[in-house]
């Protein structure tokens, strides 16, 4: 039988795998991606939790003790700022550095990977980003080879693994002390958005669809086998958890569907089937609309995906990919942030009796949550669930 905590561990897993299987569990799941909304929550300021990693811990644990979830997306925070610091990060900004403390942090976008570099990247990655890439985005990279940068890895590296040394063990505390499994195992992303996120940017990667497009292919390409090995070995070895992959430049309007369907679609279908090849399941975070892309998605393998739904049409999710894949999300981010208890408990449970009757669906967040969301909102989003998603 185990103790009341291990049971609790075991129902809230097999309720969310249930939900993900297609299937029709004892309760709708409930996965919420709080984000800096937890430091609100736990009464610390921005700047607390990106520089203190106790604090980011404390304020996860106090959600997790609070409000009845199934499953824990982790920290408040992925972003350890003093790791960014430690090395001269140019590209982010921070609260209680350049911004307010409690102001959340910025990503400086650039064209951090130049034009001309595609076919350097392209022969040799781990050359490029060591030799190109961390000087470029890194102060104390600036100079490679020197004794500043030598002590930069050292410090990059170390910073790095005690900061996922301690998310695992954070992990492992919240299951054992609290019953609280991990919503998921593992980051992967779409080749595209590596291209168009951190290397060449929005502006970079528009413009190379028109001037060098064969080199958008030629790089996508290369990244598949790389995005499916990195999604594995950062899950280390799970398969019964998703993993989560956040889709930012795919949604409509960023490429139009011929663009789409060229640049886009091919290389992160061969990553998503990679995984499910080795048993991974993909939570496919699809930020924006996706609408358009529907049937197409739809020839993913069944149950290989968890589709989150942020702005696509949910009635369209739901006739083309439910009874395929399971379906999470629902709830806007801007009712959470303007609306009322009453209307977000009022939309929760339109949500369930329309989208989550016959099983295959998880509620969460259209999108993770920014500062402006309030709190007694997601107080009533965890009440109206647990009232309403019984079966």
């Amino acid at each position: 039988m185990g103790t009341p905590t291990e049971q609790r561990y075991r129902e809230r897993l097999d309720r969310y795998v249930t939900a993900m299987d297609v299937g029709k569990p004892d309760k709708v799941p409930i996965r919420l991606n709080l984000g800096e909304v937890a430091a609100t929550f736990a009464g610390f300021t921005l700047e607390e939790i990106y520089y203190d990693r106790e604090k980011n811990t404390a304020a996860a644990t106090k959600v997790l003790t609070e409000l009845d979830l199934d499953v824990t997306p982790g920290a408040p925070s992925l972003w350890w700022a003093s790791l960014h610091d430690a090395v001269g990060a140019r590209y982010l900004r921070w609260a209680g550095r350049e911004l307010d403390v409690n102001t959340q942090f910025q990503f400086v976008e650039g064209e951090y990977m130049l034009a001309d570099e595609y076919d350097a990247f392209i022969a040799d990655p781990t050359r490029w980003i060591l030799e190109t890439y961390l000087p470029r985005i890194h102060a104390d990279f600036a100079e490679p080879g020197s004794y500043r940068a030598n002590l930069a890895l050292v410090k990059g590296a170390w910073g790095l693994h005690s900061l996922l040394e301690g998310m695992g063990n954070d992990a492992a505390s919240w299951a054992s002390d609290y019953g609280m499994p991990s919503a998921f195992s593992g980051l992967g992303k779409a080749p595209f958005d590596t291209l168009g996120d951190t290397l060449r940017g929005m502006k970079g990667i528009l413009l190379d669809l028109h001037r060098r497009p064969e080199k958008i292919l030629a790089a996508t390409d290369m990244l598949v086998p790389h995005n499916v090995y990195y999604a594995l070995a950062s899950a280390a070895g799970d398969t019964i958890l998703p993993d989560l992959m956040p889709l930012h430049r795919g949604s409509l309007p960023f490429l139009n569907p011929k663009q789409w369907d060229t640049y886009y679609w091919p290389s992160l279908r061969r990553v998503l089937e990679g995984l499910w090849a080795q048993g991974k399941r993909t939570l496919f975070y699809a930020e924006g609309n996706w609408t358009p892309y529907l049937e197409r998605i739809a020839e993913l393998p069944e149950r290989s995906i968890v589709f989150h739904v942020d702005q696509t049409d949910m009635s369209e999710a739901k006739r083309i990919l439910g009874g395929r894949f399971c379906l999470s999300g629902g709830v806007p981010n801007t009712l959470l942030a303007y609306g009322t208890p009453s209307e977000v408990a009022d939309h929760c449970k339109r949500l369930i009796d329309e989208y989550a009757a016959d099983g295959g669906f998880i509620v969460d967040s259209c999108s993770v949550m920014q500062t402006d969301v309030q709190v007694a909102n997601v107080v009533a989003l965890v009440e109206a669930v647990r009232e309403h998603g019984v079966y």
